[in-house]
């Protein structure tokens, strides 16, 4: 965390018995408020002009910051104008005491001795939540009231006076930002019990974004909730090694449901269409490992069993070598509020210790070219081979992008599907709070002090990098191996096991485990 290396010198004044401040930082500066033109008065913080560089320049502009409520629930709306495009707001809370905090994946630790920041929604909590504990007992929390997914940071340190500041940030959504802005409230306060909080949150998340519980969620089909086992069937590497055909994972499917009834078993298929991460973008049957004809007879053959077919796709990234590029993603790069065409993940594909894949462009699913590129090579899928579900890898990445909304246009995608398809189901990679509302089932993490948080409305199975019993290969994914490590048998995660060449063959035990503990998640919670 970068700080100014001079006194700011912002005025600091009191609410409800806190200490708070405020920034108004647009794409060319940072403005504090000028104590000269600052009334306080019935909760309000009012100025009619700023200052700059440290209160050595001044200008015009106005900001507002309004509070109801008390110490232990203080709520804080800040709204600003000035000359100039504003790129965001921040509330300053100073002299805070010393304490561990939650946030990031919601597990209590330190403050790191940098400082720390925590995005929303990428980069730190699946809520724009956070708790600092109280050294006289109990926690202060903050948190956001957002009925919509813009961007907020919540940055932590110590300051010079050996307290604690936090500061709350919120960003209009990129194509919405003016000269003006009015901030959704945050809220801050005290309680004995973070957990309380945590469900006011989820509370806020359910009247706000539509989240529903699972057993009553709409978007989930039946056969859905019939699912106790992933088999994770990696294909082809970025490489071009083969872990398993069409006709090898057929093969698999049997072995598995000579073990467990088919209608439990979920078929995850990464790397199906071909080169991992670089057949993004174009969808189709790789002739070396079956082509069209052994895809089909794939699906067929898993639907015979019982099993349901989940290929996988790239949510947010393409090869630009692709033909017809140009015409679905040269206008849709996901780009930063400040104008930085982002490039995702920059994964060691081909071992040359550069991370460098210049050929990756990283695209906006809001962005029309893309996001209709993405829902045309869906639908061809589930309509050409019957698939019953879809995954979209990475689908987490989320920036402020300023021409075109991220979350909205995944919502988009989701929504088309369903109205073609009604019986498919649609997932993704990564979770924060609003997402969960568009995917109902995801392969990532789940918070370990609130599961409740995930478990309510979603379920999950285990990530792409999840090791084969075998050898800890990781198959497609570019973590290389990570040890196998039994799952875990909790409501959240469907028990899940990596396939590679040779799994079967050399880990049979292992595997069998893993069904046992599926059947045990099907007597207990289906």
């Amino acid at each position: 965390m970068q700080h100014f290396s001079f006194d700011f010198g912002d005025p600091v004044y009191e609410l409800a018995g806190w200490k708070v401040g405020a920034q108004i930082i647009t794409f060319e500066n940072t403005y504090g408020l000028d104590p000269d033109l600052v009334r306080v008065e019935d909760g309000l913080i009012a100025a009619c002009g700023l200052r700059w560089a440290g209160g050595q320049e001044r200008c015009g502009g106005e900001v507002a910051v309004a509070s109801e409520g008390g110490t232990d629930a203080l709520r804080l709306a800040i709204s600003a104008r000035h000359e100039k495009k504003i790129r965001c707001t921040k509330l300053i809370l100073s002299g805070l005491p010393e304490g561990r905090l939650i946030g990031s994946r919601m597990e209590e630790h330190e403050i790191p001795a940098a400082g720390i920041i925590l995005g929303w929604p990428r980069g730190g909590p699946p809520m724009p939540l956070v708790f600092l504990q109280d050294p006289e007992g109990g926690w202060r929390y903050f948190r956001s009231l957002d009925d919509r997914v813009r961007e907020k940071r919540i940055a932590v340190y110590r300051a010079g006076d050996g307290g604690v500041t936090v500061e709350l940030i919120h960003e209009d959504a990129g194509p919405e930002m003016t000269n003006e802005t009015a901030a959704p409230a945050w809220e801050i306060g005290r309680c004995d019990d973070p957990r309380e909080i945590v469900h006011a949150q989820m509370a806020h998340n359910e009247r706000a974004f539509g989240l529903q519980p699972w057993e009553t969620r709409p978007d989930v089909p039946e056969w859905a909730r019939e699912i106790s086992f992933v088999a994770a069937i990696h294909m082809m590497h970025w490489s071009g090694y083969i872990f398993n055909s069409y006709a090898d994972a057929l093969d698999v499917l049997r072995w598995v449901c000579g073990r467990i009834e088919g209608k439990r078993v979920l078929a995850f298929l990464p790397g199906w269409e071909g080169r991992y991460y670089w057949r993004y973008g174009h969808y189709r049957p790789h002739e070396s490992l079956g082509g069209e004809d052994g895809f089909r007879r794939l699906v067929d053959g898993a639907h015979e069993l019982g099993v349901r077919v989940c290929p996988m796709f790239g949510c947010n990234c393409a090869n630009e070598g692709l033909e017809s590029f140009e015409q679905w993603g040269a206008g849709s790069h996901l780009t930063s509020a400040g104008g930085y065409v982002l490039q995702g993940n920059k994964p060691d594909w081909d071992v040359s210790r550069a991370h460098d894949p210049g050929w990756q462009a990283w695209l906006n699913p809001g962005a029309p070219g893309w996001g209709n590129r993405l829902f045309e090579e869906s639908a061809r899928m589930i309509e050409q081979f019957g698939v019953d579900a879809t995954f979209y890898d990475t689908s987490g990445s989320w920036t402020n992008d300023p021409n075109h909304p991220v979350f909205e246009g995944m919502m988009r995608l989701r929504d088309r599907l369903k109205a073609r398809f009604p019986g498919l189901l649609v997932t993704g990679e990564h979770w924060y709070s609003p997402l969960g509302a568009i995917f109902p089932v995801s392969h990532h993490w789940c918070p370990e002090r609130f599961p409740e948080a995930f478990a309510k409305y979603n379920r999950r199975w285990a990530h792409l990098n999840t090791g084969d019993p075998s050898r800890g290969s990781t198959g497609v994914h570019e973590m290389g191996t990570h040890p196998w490590e039994i799952p875990e048998l909790r409501q959240d995660l469907w028990p899940t096991v990596t396939f590679v060449d040779g799994t079967i063959a050399n880990a049979p035990d292992r595997v069998e485990q893993v069904i046992a503990l599926a059947k045990r998640y099907a007597e207990e919670w289906l």
